[in-house]
This record gives C-alpha cells, sequence and structure tokens, in this order.
C-alpha cells in the first residue's frame, strides 16, 4: 500500500491510506476476495483512476459556478447550456469529477440558442 501512495504522490495526488482503500473500493482497483485477508490490487483500474484524478484542467476552462457569473447566467441555465452537445463541457477529477466549461464555447451556444429562438417579425409588406 505505500508503494501506491507514493506512486499517488508521485503524480501530485496527496491521499491518506484510509482513502486509498475507500476510493480502491469504489473504483474498483482494491478487492478483497471474500474469506481471504489480503487485497487484490488492479494495476491497470488504479493507474486510470490516478490518470483521471491528476487530469489537468485545460487553460482558460472555469467551473459552471464560475462561468456563470463571468457570463451572467443562472447556474440553473449553465446546467441546461451544458447539456448541448456543442458545449465540450467535461467533468475533470476522480469519480464524478467537478463540470469544467471554455466560456467561449458557452457563449457560442447562448449566440446559436437566441438565433433559434428569436422571433421573425413581418414588416408592414409581409416581409421576414
Amino acid at each position: 500500500m505505500n508503494d501506491v501512495i507514493k506512486k499517488c504522490e508521485e503524480k501530485g495526488y496527496k491521499i491518506t491510506k484510509a482513502g486509498l482503500y475507500q476510493a480502491g473500493q469504489k473504483y474498483g482497483f482494491l478487492k478483497k476476495p471474500d474469506g481471504q485477508h489480503s487485497w487484490d490490487f488492479d494495476q491497470k483500474k488504479f493507474l486510470e483512476w490516478l490518470d483521471k484524478a491528476t487530469e489537468e484542467i485545460p487553460e482558460g476552462w472555469l467551473t459552471l459556478n464560475e462561468a456563470s457569473k463571468i457570463l451572467n447566467v443562472s447556474l440553473p441555465q449553465m446546467y441546461l447550456l451544458v447539456k448541448d452537445e456543442n458545449s465540450g463541457a467535461r467533468h475533470i477529477g476522480s469519480g464524478k469529477g467537478v463540470l469544467y466549461v471554455d466560456p467561449k464555447r458557452i457563449e457560442e451556444v447562448i449566440k446559436e440558442r437566441k438565433a433559434k429562438h428569436q422571433y421573425m417579425w413581418e414588416d408592414e409588406n409581409g416581409a421576414n
């Protein structure tokens, strides 16, 4: 277990033994077979988990909360915007992680939505 914690620290991820056991059980890289006292360790699953846990946030990307304040959009509206396939929103971090967005892409999604929902007024001659 000390080697596993050391590997985490090498990647800049600090975790306690208790936290590692909990994460290992949750994400499947540590299993305790029935009736046995030792743990089975799945290195491949551990490394996948560690890569996800230590993933870098792309430059300029913001959490939904931060982006909602900068773009002057409510947080519930932000959750609707990130459902758009063009939003590019990503969960970064271990487990479900934190949802991050590129504010420039979200601005484009907002523009597209406004254009789709804009009413086309007819002029006096009946043209749009």
